[in-house]
């Protein structure tokens, strides 16, 4: 649980963050890119893109926490999809073994799954940011999970359950860098090939981690085009793809992090999540929910990357023509069925930030805890010392860090 220091010392020094319940110790932790617009005019890239979501959302049933899928199409799809047909049947049927929702029991499985691979990492408080908040604060702190974010999970929960020929085949994703390297870090323990498409304006660590864990790094001009680029590749190398968020193993792993909250503060009244594509937030509210019903989930996303934000509010997954963020680590270019509908049965409310609330959460994160985030990973802060993720004053609130990569250069230019 999260509470005040006692001791005098700890008074020197109350903003050095610990932990508020026992845990594990988190140890060990270009080229191409302009034939994209020459070969998929702008209506015909967002058409391809569209290939990805489903376009009414449905409601789910009362029977539970399930969410649909829309998995991998198989390598054949991407020839079928155009401008006239952006949604051909075969572009969005799963394959034959692929689950069709995600369930409670799914995140503990993935829980188990994952384990060896993964840090528990700690809840940490902090009584300066606290008393900014009105809250009685934890920090998730995944900044310090292998890889340097929360995407290990889910990556390693896809990976692991590849069949044979899917990892015959080798797996490939798009990805602004964190998914990318949990996806290479996964695809390296079970020894695949992995194929991340990536923006040429990617951090330029997350671009050497990703090569570092053994992967291939392509680009694409911009996140925009990204999913035109990788769709091209993955149908003339027959490769399979792990969806950086809409997977049911995604977001199966990504909801073990709700289920470390909820298991190291068990009081917990609101949990408020950086949202990207929507997989953590998705996870957690599926993981959150099923297990403490009254526990409020807010989910926290950039001004310029709002792709849930508008997606709830048009009542279908929507694709975003242009993007705009500090927040490299949310900028999903497009939302999906998948997330989206748990996000609208099981999330109480997504707020919107500004990057200069974003900067500024990042910049007294650093200098009240000493802990190291990128700007995604500030997100879930900024919208609450912002006041727009709306908690009881004085209620006991868990907000994600959900990674650290960033680098010197970005830092400097930023704080």
């Amino acid at each position: 649980m999260v509470g005040g220091m006692a001791s005098s010392d700890r008074r020197r020094h109350r903003d050095i963050p610990r932990p508020v319940a026992p845990v594990a110790q988190a140890t060990n932790r270009r080229p191409a890119g302009e034939a994209a617009n020459a070969r998929y005019p702008r209506g015909q890239r967002t058409a391809i893109l569209a290939a990805l979501i489903r376009p009414p959302l449905r409601r789910l049933t009362s029977r539970g926490p399930t969410m649909a899928d829309t998995r991998d199409p198989g390598p054949a799809a991407a020839a079928i999809v155009t401008a006239a047909d952006p949604e051909p049947k075969a572009a969005l049927a799963p394959e034959p073994e692929t689950p069709r929702a995600v369930s409670l029991a799914d995140v503990e499985a993935a829980r188990a799954r994952i384990a060896p691979h993964v840090h528990r990492t700690p809840l940490l408080g902090s009584s300066t940011l606290g008393r900014m908040t009105g809250t009685v604060l934890g920090l998730k702190a995944e900044n310090l999970q292998r890889t340097g974010s929360f995407k290990a999970r889910g990556a390693l929960n896809a990976v692991l359950q590849l069949s044979p020929e899917q990892r015959a085949r080798g797996i490939v994703t798009l990805s602004a860098g964190n998914h990318g390297q949990g996806l290479a870090y996964a695809a390296a323990l079970m020894g695949v090939r992995c194929v991340v498409f990536m923006p040429e304006n990617a951090t330029p660590t997350k671009v050497e981690a990703i090569k570092g864990y053994g992967a291939v790094a392509r680009f694409a001009p911009s996140m925009e085009t990204l999913f035109a680029e990788m769709e091209a590749y993955r149908a003339t190398h027959g490769l399979h793809f792990v969806h950086p968020f809409a997977d049911p193993a995604i977001v199966a792993g990504q909801g073990t992090v709700g289920l470390e909250i909820l298991e190291d503060c068990p009081d917990v009244e609101a949990a408020v999540v950086c949202v990207g594509g929507g997989g953590l937030l998705a996870g957690m509210a599926l993981a959150i929910k099923a297990r403490r019903p009254g526990v409020r989930v807010i989910g926290v996303e950039p001004e310029g990357a709002a792709a849930v934000s508008r997606s709830l509010a048009a009542g279908r997954p929507v694709t975003l023509e242009r993007i705009e963020t500090v927040a490299d680590g949310l900028a999903a270019p497009f939302a999906a069925a998948l997330t989206q509908e748990v996000i609208e049965r099981h999330v109480d409310e997504v707020v919107l930030v500004t990057d200069d609330e974003i900067v500024e959460a990042m910049g007294l994160i650093l200098e009240r805890t000493k802990l190291l985030v990128e700007p995604a990973g500030a997100a879930a802060v900024a919208g609450l010392l912002s006041g727009k993720a709306r908690v009881p004053r004085g209620a006991r609130v868990v907000a994600t860090l959900s990674g650290g990569n960033v680098d010197r250069d970005k830092l400097k230019r930023l704080l």
